[in-house]
């Protein structure tokens, strides 16, 4: 993937600041994790089920119609964003679990 100049509604956005947390994919997004955070947080569930929910979470949001993509700004090219890719996504989404 290149530099991303147009976002949809469904790409979450990494990094900080009220136009990030505004964006409509990360409201979704912060809606999606209340969705599985039970699930995430119960005190039976494995470590490595809970990378299995933070990469269920992940697919959802990707599956969703248009794709959401997982982007942060590209530090050289200000408005242009970049895919962090999955396992970034991953990390994003265990850590929204936790908060």
């Amino acid at each position: 993937g290149g530099l991303i100049s147009e976002l949809n509604e469904n790409d979450v956005l990494s990094g900080r600041g009220g136009r990030i947390n505004n964006h409509p994919g990360n409201i979704t997004f912060r809606t999606v994790v209340e969705d599985y955070k039970r699930e995430y947080l119960d005190p039976r569930i494995r470590k490595l089920e809970k990378a299995h929910v933070a990469a269920r979470l992940v697919a959802q949001i990707r599956s969703a119609n248009p794709p959401g993509r997982f982007l942060r700004e590209d530090a050289d090219h200000k408005g242009k964003f970049v895919e962090i890719g999955d396992q970034k996504a991953w990390k994003k989404a265990g850590q929204a679990l936790r908060e």
